[in-house]
């Protein structure tokens, strides 16, 4: 039986920034991680004294508001009272804060009124981590931006090695962290010979991997590479070396068949090549002809 690519000691693991792949941090920790962050981006507590300017200049702006849009702009560009003094980050897990704030471009000591929001959020959408964003004012001298970022649903193999695959079907570089995904292989291969569309196949990819991670998580914890065959068929090789055969439609019910052929009997299920899942109410099992140990030359014959 050949070596599939992608198991736990396989080259593709150790292409990733030349680390093998770890767990993802607990939520715990990124909670710690997130507050630490916070702490580090956003004001201390206001003062009674500041909370009364901010309800002042509440005040202001919903008097300028009140005249002319031109006039009411113009004043609030112009007033001291809403000098930019904090931007805090929230949403932001695989970027720093710091990093989210240098991208948009924004700083302490501008007007409020004056920054400009849209081309703000252009340059971090622009990101390949940022899903998108939004950047809401907080009079008189605060700036919140909310990110969404890409979360990836399996790590894609390409010829500069290892790149995240989420739900939209994109692949975006990814920080130097440790992921405990399956690793996607054959997709350049798939494209070259279907005769869909990039688009359509990333796209039929996504939603198997949506699919099978959100129906399926107990057993998905077991797959470490999806290798692709063509447009609707691919193979899943399990973490203990096991190939699966499927579709990508209806995977649910060929895992649950999977499961019941493997609690009908390990007379059934020993020294398995690989099981076919692809037919409708019926799994197809090939075994290992062949003992590996037996592999060799025969006695008398010349190699």
């Amino acid at each position: 039986m050949r070596q599939r690519f992608g198991s736990s000691v396989s080259s593709a693991s150790r292409m990733y920034n030349g680390e093998a792949l770890g767990r993802v941090r607990s939520a715990k920790r990124r909670k710690q991680e997130r507050a630490r962050v916070f702490a580090a981006t956003t004001e201390p507590k206001p003062s009674r004294a500041k909370g009364f300017a901010r309800i002042g200049a509440v005040l202001v702006a919903l008097a300028a508001v009140g005249a002319s849009m031109p006039e009411a702009y113009s004043g609030l560009q112009g007033s001291d009272l809403f000098t930019l003094q904090g931007i805090s980050v929230v949403g932001s897990d695989l970027m720093t804060a710091e990093e989210v704030v240098t991208r948009s471009g924004l700083a302490q000591g501008t007007n409020l009124f004056e920054a400009n929001l849209q081309s703000a959020t252009d340059s971090i959408v622009a990101h390949p981590l940022v899903r998108s964003a939004l950047l809401l004012r907080r009079p008189p001298d605060s700036l919140v931006i909310s990110v969404e970022e890409r979360v990836p649903l399996a790590l894609l193999s390409t010829d500069t090695g290892l790149v995240g695959f989420d739900v939209d079907a994109v692949s975006f570089e990814l920080p130097n962290l440790p992921f405990d995904l399956p690793i996607v292989t054959g997709l350049d291969r798939v494209l070259a010979d279907s005769t869909l569309s990039e688009f359509a196949v990333r796209q039929t990819v996504a939603r198997f991997l949506v699919t099978a991670s959100s129906e399926q998580p107990e057993f998905w914890t077991r797959v470490s590479e999806v290798c692709l065959e063509n447009a609707l068929e691919g193979d899943l090789i399990l973490a203990d070396g096991l190939t699966l055969k499927i579709r990508f439609a209806g995977i649910s019910d060929q895992i649950q068949n999977f499961h019941a052929f493997m609690a009908s009997g390990e007379s059934l299920t020993k020294d398995l090549a690989y099981i076919d899942l692809r037919y409708e109410n019926q799994v197809v099992a090939g075994k290992s002809r062949v003992d590996s140990t037996q592999i060799g030359t025969p006695a008398g014959i010349p190699d």
